[in-house]
């Protein structure tokens, strides 16, 4: 169940496609871009911040996002003066192939990127989601050893999302707003509905810390969402309310950097103690 490693010679110009002109950053540090095969099939694009550090975190984007959309690409290279990083395309969005399932074959992707990166022989891989990514972070680390630990921002715990999401979700039951996206946004769609409730999985993460961070204002994912999470995950488990925070892109910034090397600390430097 290995990883095919690629690296393509020229990528799919996911950024000339409508709104995402507007949103789409290079990467100025230093980067690896790389492929990965899931087991089904799929190539996703990720590129790998890689200066030897111990700590390698993943990160996982939300529905409609990517790796290049610029609030990830000022998040990856803010963290990577302290951890190497890795971000990547789901399936579905920017330059990976694929459509978009909103979480259920996700889990394939995340996995072969985890693949891609054990080879590196970190010491510690850390799992961060937003949105939809923290409903695949705390699905995959269920059932996945390749994880030390998980962050999520704005995560789901069940579908039962605020009446403005939901609304959104039920316009793309309909072709011509799939196709509005795909155009705007370069996301091709699958599927549109939650597979599963993440609460029903996060007390599998245990022993391995988790991190749950959510906005106190946001109006997409409530914080009802979060409080249930925390509520069904076992120790070590932190949740903490970003003061007047909104969904999720708008808190990836040095505030919550600052709050995850924390965190961070504190977690494994405990765990290192014990053992």
């Amino acid at each position: 169940m290995s990883a095919h490693v690629t690296f393509p010679s020229r990528a799919r110009r996911a950024r000339d496609a409508g709104l995402r002109v507007l949103l789409w950053r290079e990467y100025a540090k230093p980067h690896t871009p790389f492929t990965v095969v899931t087991r089904d099939g799929v190539q996703v694009r990720g590129v790998h911040l890689n200066d030897d550090h111990a700590t390698l975190l993943i990160y996982c984007h939300g529905f409609l996002s990517g790796k290049n959309y610029l609030h990830i690409q000022r998040w990856a290279e803010l963290l990577a003066d302290d951890m190497d990083v890795i971000t990547f395309d789901f399936r579905g969005h920017g330059e990976s192939g694929g459509a978009t399932t909103l979480g259920e074959n996700e889990l394939l992707d995340l996995d072969a990127v985890a693949q891609y990166a054990q080879r590196f022989g970190y010491q510690r891989i850390i799992v961060m989601g937003s949105s939809m990514g923290g409903a695949v972070a705390i699905r995959y680390a269920a059932d996945s050893t390749r994880v030390d630990g998980v962050i999520t921002l704005g995560a789901f715990a069940h579908g039962r999302f605020s009446i403005w999401a939901l609304s959104g979700l039920g316009l793309l039951q309909i072709p011509l707003s799939r196709a509005v996206i795909r155009h705007a946004y370069a996301t091709r769609i699958e599927r549109a509905r939650p597979p599963y409730a993440p609460r029903d999985f996060v007390s599998q993460i245990s022993p391995r810390p988790l991190l749950i961070l959510h906005g106190e204002y946001d109006n997409l994912i409530p914080l009802s969402h979060a409080r249930a999470l925390y509520a069904n995950a076992q120790e070590p488990k932190q949740l903490y309310v970003i003061p007047r925070g909104a969904h999720d892109l708008e808190n990836l910034n040095g505030q919550t950097k600052q709050h995850v090397l924390k965190w961070m600390e504190e977690t494994f430097s405990e765990k290192e103690n014990r053992t």
